[in-house]
């Protein structure tokens, strides 16, 4: 079998056509899109083999590999890389202060309403290295909020800052702990702030609330991840967030 589960922790091996283990990964379905995640080639395999043998066994998956050369070779293959990003984790020792708010500004607890979905649409443009806001991530945050469906967000760790006015401009969504992950850690889902309220110090205060909050809930550290070229990343950096993992993801084509 090219493919066999190996454990009650999900993990999948893909073998070659006679029966050679060839990769590690785990396979998932998240909102209707099939994942085979994580997948690591095992010391001595062939990448060409490899990335062969998951065209074939994983088609119609999105695949997501921490291992840079076995992205390289799909993409050599025809495939386009359809995101590069980094995975990090902070171990929730030596937190950072938690800032002050500007003036006529109030941290209130996670939620979601218009104003916020206003202002992450604007912050999320065509630019923005993880693309345009969608509908389905707005329907992921409140399937979140009302069916704590996938998961539900993380109380103590997520936070809405609004303006005098009372409008929200920007939020951190935190959930924990996360099944996709291999321990039990807090994760920050989405951290975003609108444009006319950008460069007030907001993401900050956002992003040591998430940190303290997840501390405070007992669990051992928090992880994101970040897309190449976000400028969020210098924010995680100077908070003290360590870098685990390259995140690589191609989507496989179905077999025709």
């Amino acid at each position: 079998m090219p493919l066999s589960s190996e454990n009650a922790d999900s993990v999948t091996t893909l073998h070659a056509e006679d029966g050679t283990p060839l990769a590690r990964l785990r396979l998932r379905e998240d909102e209707g899109t099939l994942l085979a995640e994580r997948v690591l080639p095992l010391p001595g395999a062939s990448l060409d083999q490899v990335a062969a043998q998951a065209r074939r066994d994983l088609a119609g998956r999105r695949l997501t590999t921490p291992d840079d050369a076995l992205a390289r070779t799909l993409v050599d293959s025809g495939l386009r890389l359809r995101r590069a990003a980094t995975e990090m984790h902070h171990d929730l020792a030596g937190l950072p202060a938690l800032p002050q708010l500007p003036e006529g500004w109030t941290l209130r607890p996670g939620g979601w309403d218009d104003d916020l979905a206003e202002g992450l649409i604007a912050a999320y443009g065509p630019e923005h290295p993880d693309g345009r806001w969608q509908d389905s991530d707005t329907k992921q945050i409140r399937a979140m909020f009302e069916h704590g469906d996938p998961v539900p967000p993380l109380g103590e760790a997520s936070a809405r800052v609004a303006g005098a006015d009372g409008r929200s401009a920007g939020h951190v969504l935190v959930a924990g702990p996360v099944p996709w992950t291999d321990d039990d850690c807090a994760w920050i889902l989405n951290l975003g702030v609108a444009p006319q309220a950008q460069g007030l110090g907001l993401g900050r205060v956002l992003l040591a609330h998430a940190l303290h909050g997840s501390h405070a809930a007992g669990l051992p550290r928090i992880g994101l991840e970040v897309a190449d070229g976000n400028v969020a990343r210098h924010l995680y950096d100077s908070a003290g967030f360590q870098v685990r993992a390259r995140v690589l993801s191609v989507d496989l084509p179905p077999l025709s």
